[in-house]
């Protein structure tokens, strides 16, 4: 138990009555300072009961309305207050902002007990603008006696913990046309006949066979040439290619055409993990490549290209200028933040120094591309990687005459691609705003898909959310 301000100029009056009784020797003075004092020790006494049977009867309830929440999103809090007994002083709660968090204002926070109540209630809100686990300290309870005089603090209600996610897209359809399609890959026989170790059947040659394929001693014992068939496996060596460059930022937050782009491709590791197929990943920012694991098996393999995915961003914003940003535009691209190192080269001053380790973090390129960071990524892998290899190359639909060569070359020399795009028309924030228009450049979209998947050893698909997909199409369909 604290004192306050008002005892202490209650005990200075008193101070001050007793002094002048002792100076002037009047003894009415000296009965008044010490009634002063008395009657302050009753109330100290009295204040000392109420803050005791506070403590013993109050309980607080601190419920959210979600224990698991999102960035950024809203969680109301409701706050109870109750007392097995009517207040015999007034009391104040506080709760407290969880580190972190963003609150409503102190004034939604704040509850009173008035004297002779039993209960009161409050509610409010927080929101969280990093994901993590979060604890909140119980509420801070303040009672006061009704003279002011006297005051004491302590905490009460049981802490609560919040888990908050980031943001992901809840519904990641992956199709051809507006249909969904599902597709695994693994080690087991492909049911279709080619090039291969196991031997599968004879038959006889056909114009463009391969020369080296002709089974000489089945040729000389029938007198025909014929050619020995192989079992092909599906045990194949695959690579990644994952686009995050800035204009894969389309859509909202959590919700960008990049972290669709990136769910599929965390799947996909998933289902080669399955397969026991060999996995590789290079990534692709807007000023060459970013990052590059070679094929590789087993659980550490596969784990390191999870959270390589994970923890991918992209890099940079699509409007962001070559010269100084004004605050809030964005992560700055290597080559603004070299530009920004240059100019504190020999500056001694303490600005400078404590300045200068932000722009001299590593360079986020293992390799700067000179073309098309995409194509060139995709020609280096072609040459790095060696054998058979499935590209999957995830991208969105930006600049088609670039992807299309890209896809090309995936194919070179007997290569196959897999292709998952996003369609900008599915994740600009009003993109569906006029149906007709949207659907116009989802068909138009389509045509493209299309026209890659007939490409040879090429499957494309497409990749966005299917709560905007299946809106586009319902809108159209009764449009007509």
């Amino acid at each position: 138990m604290r004192a306050t301000r008002r005892t202490w100029t209650v005990t200075a009056a008193g101070l001050v009555v007793l002094l002048l009784g002792v100076v002037s020797e009047r003894p009415l003075l000296l009965f008044a300072g010490a009634a002063v004092g008395a009657w302050l020790l009753s109330r100290q006494y009295a204040a000392y009961h109420s803050i005791r049977a506070v403590h013993s009867d109050l309980s607080v309830d601190v419920r959210p309305i979600e224990y698991h929440v999102l960035i950024e999103q809203d969680v109301r809090v409701t706050a109870t207050v109750r007392l097995a007994n009517p207040a015999p002083a007034p009391v104040r709660l506080s709760f407290p902002v969880p580190v972190a968090a963003v609150a409503t204002a102190e004034d939604a926070r704040t509850v009173d007990v008035p004297r002779g109540e039993t209960a009161a209630a409050t509610t409010f809100a927080w929101s969280f603008p990093t994901a993590g686990r979060y604890t909140v300290p119980p509420a801070t309870v303040t009672v006061t006696d009704t003279d002011g005089l006297f005051a004491e603090t302590f905490e009460r209600g049981e802490p609560v913990t919040l888990h908050v996610d980031a943001r992901e897209p809840q519904d990641v359809t992956v199709g051809r046309g507006g249909e969904k399609v599902a597709s695994r890959y693994g080690e087991h026989p492909a049911g279709r006949s080619g090039t291969g170790l196991t031997p599968a059947e004879l038959r006889q040659y056909l114009p463009g066979d391969a020369l080296d394929r002709i089974d000489w001693k089945a040729t000389a014992r029938l007198h025909t040439p014929y050619v020995r068939e192989f079992e092909a496996e599906t045990d194949r060596q695959i690579v990644m290619v994952v686009d995050h460059r800035s204009r894969m930022t389309a859509g909202q937050p959590g919700e960008t055409a990049f972290e669709y782009a990136r769910e599929v491709a965390l799947g996909f590791t998933a289902t080669t993990e399955a397969a026991a197929d060999p996995l590789g990943c290079w990534t692709v920012g807007d000023d060459g490549v970013t990052g590059q694991i070679s094929p590789v098996t087993g659980a550490a393999g596969y784990a390191g290209i999870r959270d390589r995915l994970r923890q991918l961003s992209p890099t940079g914003s699509p409007a962001l200028p070559t010269t100084d940003s004004p605050p809030g535009s964005g992560v700055l691209r290597p080559t603004v933040a070299r530009e920004r190192a240059t100019r504190l080269d020999g500056d001694s001053s303490l600005f400078a120094t404590r300045l200068s380790p932000f722009f001299e973090a590593a360079d986020p390129y293992i390799q700067r591309l000179a073309g098309d960071p995409l194509n060139e990524t995709i020609r280096r892998v072609r040459v790095d990687v060696r054998g058979t290899t499935w590209l999957v190359i995830l991208t969105d639909d930006t600049d088609r005459d670039r992807l299309r060569e890209a896809v090309r070359l995936a194919t070179n020399d007997g290569g196959f691609a897999l292709v998952f795009l996003t369609p900008q028309v599915l994740f600009e924030e009003r993109g569906l705003d006029d149906i007709e228009a949207a659907y116009a450049r989802y068909v138009d979209f389509e045509e493209f898909r299309r026209e890659l998947d007939r490409l040879p050893r090429v499957t494309a698909f497409e990749v966005g959310p299917g709560d905007r997909l299946d809106a586009l199409l319902a809108a159209r369909r009764r449009a007509q």
